[in-house]
């Protein structure tokens, strides 16, 4: 079998699929229809459920478009009581407002409100251009372009970018629709991707590339043919934007069922990297993924940038019950002598480094090329200390802010999760294992 064809195989819906999909999509709208008791609000299916690109086992994604009459708070509220009444298990989301997840005969559901415009510049709220997008990708993608679609995404899960959320920071399922509308096939987007430079803009129509670039300071820029205000890739991380150029190299040099379905095997490795690891835990806060990873993001890049004299590698995070994040360093204790530099010895303020470590310091004060020097007592030689000080002095974020008196340290590699370590002591692609 034709590897494009065994990759359809295994991720497009068959009919009968479609058949379900289609009964639970036509149950949930009569059951909210039967709710609205006389609100000025239309249900409808939106996401690539609507568009003809979902995949196995979608998320359904019900949009309920509300007269611009109505006070936001009301659309918002309205949605998660009718979400509380129509749905099994569910489970309030926040994105720029509040919307509704759960369960309906097994299949996972949003509702999203948003308001009723005619014109996608009138939004209102961001998810208002949302049946925007639904109309546009109807309109110029085909029966061959949905599979091409369905290709792409599982190329972009293959190899770990897809997904907009602050988690993953990849390509959207929108994005992924435009790229095959604007390239026509995985086979070209890929062609395409190969050849992208550190920035790379992307429209439908002709456009000033670098007005675009000092408009939205991003790698890829793929305006919104529904909104020209708006980049479609803004969520891209640089990593994976260059990730995704590399991969896309990498698959068309060699095509392999790994770029789609790759498998880590994890292996017990014995090797001596002469390096030292501290895991560091915190409890996971109660708030979702999109609240959470963000502040992730800045607590590890906050304490990486402070452990200079400890000489950090590298680091990793996971997240389960909690927050992990691994440090690799060339130590996790340093000495208690630190050569403190001072001023010239012409300068104005050297009295006053004289004055402050004469007498306290370990040795000094003494000249070097002209400035004092003092051989002075580290404060935090150890690297638990030094973060729990980083921490003292900075926010890591509103939620982690609450909970960092409770983290916790480990030097014992066995308390981190194998696979975890095992990733990133390996650090090679999804496709190369």
């Amino acid at each position: 079998m034709d590897l494009i064809d065994e990759v359809l195989e295994r991720i497009k819906p068959t009919a009968e699929e479609n058949k379900k999909i289609g009964y639970a999509v036509d149950d949930i709208l009569k059951k909210i229809q039967e709710r609205i008791n006389g609100i000025d609000v239309e249900p409808i299916l939106a996401g690539s459920v609507a568009k003809g690109t979902h995949l196995k086992n979608p998320d359904i994604d019900i949009f309920l478009k509300f007269s611009p009459e109505y006070e936001r708070k009301f659309i918002e509220q309205f949605t998660l009581n009718l979400g509380m009444n129509v749905l099994e298990s569910p489970v309030i989301n926040y994105a720029e407002h509040p919307y509704i997840n759960g369960k309906h005969m097994g299949y996972d559901f949003d509702l999203v409100p948003c308001y009723r415009i005619d014109n996608s510049s009138k939004k209102i709220t961001a998810v208002d251009r949302t049946p925007f997008h639904t109309k546009f990708v109807l309109e110029h993608l085909s029966e061959e372009g949905k599979d091409q679609v369905r290709l792409l995404k599982q190329f972009f899960k293959g190899i770990g970018v897809y997904g907009a959320e602050a988690r993953i920071q990849g390509f959207s399922g929108y994005l992924t629709e435009l790229l095959i509308i604007k390239f026509g096939t995985l086979e070209n987007v890929l062609n395409n991707a190969a050849k992208w430079k550190k920035y790379t803009v992307i429209s439908f129509n002709d456009v000033n590339e670098d007005y675009l670039y000092n408009k939205f300071k991003a790698p890829l820029i793929f305006i919104d043919p529904v909104d020209e205000n708006r980049n479609v890739a803004s969520a891209l991380s640089m990593d994976n934007y260059a990730t995704f150029i590399y991969a896309s190299k990498e698959f068309l040099r060699e095509r392999t069922i790994k770029f789609f379905f790759p498998e880590i095997n994890v292996v017990e490795k014995s090797i001596d990297r002469g390096t030292k690891f501290l895991h560091i835990m915190l409890p996971r806060p109660n708030v979702v993924d999109d609240v959470l990873y963000p502040q992730i993001r800045k607590f590890v890049n906050t304490i990486f940038k402070n452990l200079e004299e400890f000489g950090p590698i590298g680091y990793h995070y996971y997240v389960d019950d909690s927050i992990h994040v691994i440090i690799e360093s060339y130590m996790l204790d340093l000495p208690r002598v630190m050569v403190h530099e001072g001023p010239p010895v012409w300068d104005r303020n050297s009295e006053k480094f004289i004055k402050k470590w004469k007498g306290r310091a370990l040795s000094g004060p003494y000249i070097i090329n002209g400035h004092f020097y003092a051989d002075i007592d580290r404060k935090d030689r150890k690297m638990e200390s030094k973060i729990l000080s980083i921490i003292k002095r900075n926010s890591i974020g509103k939620d982690l802010d609450k909970i960092s008196n409770s983290i916790s340290f480990s030097r014992d590699q066995g308390t981190i999760e194998r696979k975890e370590l095992f990733i990133f002591l390996e650090k090679k692609f999804p496709w190369e294992y």
